[in-house]
């Protein structure tokens, strides 16, 4: 009996060292951040301020055009997202702006005398809401660079549901109503018009999304449902995905991998496929295969903390924000509007360059570039955008109702 309990109590001690080992030391250092050292902005050679306009709240996802020079934002309200946030079960349609959200571009080379960079509205046309309005919602987005003139923004646009006379239903027990929606933009005009909308079982949970080429794309779908008990328990399981939708608006599931919060992901310079995690602070690097549609796990790059959008510079390097601090960062998700969240902003470069497609033996540089640990500027920043010409960086947030713009010193 002795003999027994001892080998039962090694076999104890062995599976919770693993336990530990394998899931909690991973939580506990890198989704917590315990031990973390979380550094201030003056350590850092930016000069940083907060854009502030009504029309600049809530900018999720940013996209640079380097060769045009304009930042475009997709914004949709504070107030509108803390009411309607699928990711975050906020199911409220009914504190939705009115009118919905926008396409904001901005003019980086001009600031003027407001600096406000020649802020403008791109508007859709041609475009028919879920309510047979023109209103629309959108979260992240892509672009694609057509030809010299034309650009098309895949956007992810998360609609409210709405009954066969369409008119607006709960979402509570159904989730958003969320599609793709693909509009052409002509470089310098101020409206976009609508070609397609995809619409897919294979969508509902789109976070963002990236342009393969070819008006295909490739969403991440960031819990295993739109609602439910199994949606909960996703930052321990894992539960999200990758899919594939074709020049034809067909998907189907594309990653092997049950990820855990995949978040804005972005094809490199490489043409490979970059995915964040916003729980376990991982980069998964995953080949499109050309035959079958299908994505191919690859590599994976560890940034050690929880990870929003990915961008891409005119390098290829690419440029993340994290969450140095997941206590604020809860905080900040359940209060987005009052409570702060620290934000640290890191650089990944590929060594030997971003030409090569990569073998699964890859070395990847991880730099920290900005971090703000008393939150005097950056707070809640979910996308970054470097602009190689000048050094400055462009941030946007989910909730926040500003832009910040970091000016090297």
């Amino acid at each position: 009996m002795l003999r027994d309990l001892v080998i039962s109590g090694s076999v104890l001690v062995a599976l919770n060292a693993a336990v530990y080992q394998l899931w909690l030391k991973e939580i506990l250092e890198v989704t917590v951040g315990v031990g973390r050292i979380i550094q201030n902005i003056e350590e850092f050679p930016y000069d940083c301020q907060r854009l502030e306009h009504h029309r600049l709240e809530a900018c999720e996802d940013l996209w640079l055009d380097d060769e045009a020079r304009v930042l475009y934002a997709a914004c949709a309200g504070s107030q509108s997202r803390v009411a309607w946030n699928q990711a975050t079960d906020r199911f409220n349609q009914s504190g939705r702006r009115p009118g919905g959200g926008e396409l904001i571009a901005l003019d980086i080379d001009t600031p003027g005398s407001d600096g406000l960079f020649n802020l403008r509205a791109i508007k859709p046309v041609d475009y028919i809401g879920a309510a047979g309005d023109t209103s629309f919602d959108p979260i992240g987005f892509d672009a694609e660079i057509i030809d010299a003139a034309t650009i098309h923004f895949h956007i992810v646009n998360e609609r409210p549901p709405v009954d066969y006379q369409l008119n607006y239903i709960s979402a509570a027990s159904m989730g958003a109503n969320s599609t793709i929606d693909t509009f052409e933009h002509k470089r310098g005009a101020t409206e976009m018009k609508h070609l397609r909308t995809i619409f897919s079982p294979e969508v509902y949970a789109p976070n963002n999304i990236a342009a393969v080429g070819g008006s295909a794309v490739v969403i991440a779908n960031d819990h295993s449902g739109r609602v439910g008990f199994r949606k909960k328990l996703d930052p321990i399981l894992g539960g999200g995905n990758l899919a594939y939708c074709s020049s034809t608006s067909s998907c189907h599931r594309a990653s092997p991998l049950n990820l855990k919060f995949p978040n804005g992901l972005v094809r490199g310079a490489d043409g490979l496929i970059y995915v964040p995690s916003t729980i376990d602070g991982k980069v998964r690097v995953f080949r499109l295969n050309s035959a079958n549609e299908l994505l191919q796990h690859i590599d994976t790059i560890e940034l050690r903390m929880p990870l929003d959008n990915l961008a891409v510079d005119a390098n290829g390097d690419l440029w993340v924000p994290g969450a140095p601090d997941f206590w604020s960062l809860m905080r900040w998700v359940e209060h987005p509007l009052v409570e702060p969240a620290k934000v640290a902003v890191l650089r990944v470069k590929k060594v030997g360059g971003w030409k090569n497609s990569g073998k699964g033996n890859t070395e990847y540089v991880v730099e920290k570039m900005l971090e703000d640990g008393e939150v005097k500027v950056l707070s809640g920043i979910t996308t970054v955008r470097h602009d190689v010409k000048t050094g400055r960086l462009f941030m946007g947030g989910a909730f926040n109702p500003y832009l910040v713009v970091c000016e090297p010193r």
